[in-house]
């Protein structure tokens, strides 16, 4: 009995102690399986805040390209046909300081390609040593319609990118961009079997960032042409990366109010210094600081003198007959000799980019030539949903009016002579003083007017 109550004892003690193994078997896998649980998920938390970071990243260098375009200074002394205007683009950074290159081209574009593609100007931004998720720096492609140096001309509403984009699977979906920020994801193989080497050596060799899918290439481009860029992520068959650069465009219709705003700004402040006299105008209030004079009549829309982006010379594009039309570049008392609505084209950027072909101007009769200080007969213009009120004491208007929408055509001489081709809505129809300001801007209406006041 001895015997047999130790081997059940002992039995006892064998299942015991499996219980136990089995209980701490069960815990470590668990424990594995929490551990492994957290790992797959701080991976993909950590992917996310880089993902995160690179959009904001991303999105700051677009805004600050964005203000560059919007705050040239047009104050500059410019003697040639070279000069500062709205809507300027920096070169890239080609050597990673961090400061634009001085020429990315000449104005047609036809040189100095590969200058187009760099990193991003970020101290010439003004921005502080922005990096992406994975701590790299960013990359930056620019038309050579917008590049500031050297200038093609005409640069305006109306003009298109000449970058191109295909999508993740290989389809072309524009061939008009303005420009690109890139984030170059981690390094990779390349699809060519580059393997890209990030040391000081290579730093500014695109391909050991900027990657390659379907033939289309992200370390180069051709401006005006199919060669331009392909958007990320892609992966082959196996999955891996093939393309892992994020990147976001800069579009005409991004840059259309940029610099539509910053035109039409100088321009109401050129027509005060004709109004009150160079350097008497309060420009913060819009005022003169002594007596007003009087705003020169337009000229007539079907002025075809007043068209394209050469020297206009004396005696054409005079004042109409009319309350509407285009700016003058003679009117009857001349502008002043620094008057961005001269018809000089050199050291001009108004003439030089044909924006007198953009602007739609009106003045009220009470205000225009052989008045003074607003004091004439005939009324005001109305402004209908005028920020300033009220709407109907508006000594001038100014119309942008905008990119050619699909029912205009703006290609010949003929063309450009109807308001048609210019304006909507109630805009198309001036006769009786009346305007409307439209916002938010459509593909039915997209005339951008302001006032005075």
């Amino acid at each position: 009995m001895i015997f047999g109550f130790k081997i059940i004892n002992s039995v006892y003690s064998v299942r015991k102690e499996s219980g136990a193994t089995l209980i701490l078997l069960l815990f470590i896998i668990a424990l594995a399986a929490t551990a492994y649980s957290l790992k797959v998920f701080d991976a993909s938390d950590l992917k996310a805040e880089r993902d995160r970071k690179t959009m904001l990243a991303l999105a700051e260098a677009k805004t600050a390209l964005l203000g560059y375009a919007a705050s040239p200074n047009l104050n500059a002394i410019c003697t040639s046909s070279n000069c500062p205007r709205p809507g300027d683009l920096p070169c890239p950074d080609t050597n990673n300081d961090g400061v634009k290159e001085t020429t990315c081209g000449n104005a047609s574009g036809t040189t100095s390609q590969a200058a187009r593609l760099g990193r991003l100007p970020w101290k010439s931004l003004g921005l502080e040593d922005i990096r992406d998720g994975n701590g790299e720096r960013l990359w930056y492609a620019v038309s050579s319609r917008y590049k500031e140096n050297s200038r093609f001309s005409p640069l305006n509403s109306d003009s298109v990118g000449t970058i191109s984009l295909r999508d993740s699977t290989g389809n072309l979906i524009s061939t008009s961009l303005v420009a690109i920020v890139f984030s170059a994801g981690p390094p990779l193989v390349r699809q060519d079997g580059v393997l890209q080497l990030r040391d000081t050596a290579n730093e500014n060799v695109a391909s050991n960032y900027l990657d390659i899918a379907f033939g289309e290439d992200n370390a180069d481009f051709v401006d005006g042409t199919n060669n331009g860029f392909i958007i990320g992520p892609i992966r082959s068959v196996t999955g891996s990366d093939m393309v892992n650069d994020k990147l976001l465009t800069i579009t005409q219709s991004d840059m259309i109010p940029v610099i539509e705003t910053r035109v039409l700004a100088e321009s109401q402040n050129g027509l005060l210094d004709y109004y009150c006299g160079l350097g008497n105008v309060n420009y913060s209030t819009k005022s003169c600081s002594g007596a007003g004079g009087f705003f020169p009549k337009p000229a007539s829309f079907s002025d075809t003198g007043c068209l394209g982006n050469v020297a206009i010379g004396t005696g054409t594009c005079g004042e109409g007959t009319l309350t509407h039309g285009r700016i003058s570049a003679n009117p009857t008392i001349p502008w002043t000799s620094t008057s961005i609505f001269r018809g000089t084209s050199v050291g001009n950027w108004f003439q030089l980019n044909a924006w007198r072909e953009l602007i739609h101007y009106a003045v009220a009769p009470a205000c225009m030539t052989g008045t003074t200080n607003c004091l004439g007969s005939g009324g005001f213009l109305t402004l209908n949903n005028s920020i300033v009120t009220p709407v109907n004491i508006k000594q001038f208007i100014l119309i942008a009016t905008g990119v050619t929408l699909p029912t205009q055509l703006r290609t010949s001489a003929l063309d450009k002579s109807a308001e048609a081709n210019y304006l909507e809505g109630e805009n198309l129809f001036p006769l009786d003083n009346s305007y409307i300001r439209t916002s938010p801007l459509t593909n039915a209406i997209n005339d951008r007017a302001i006032s005075l006041p």
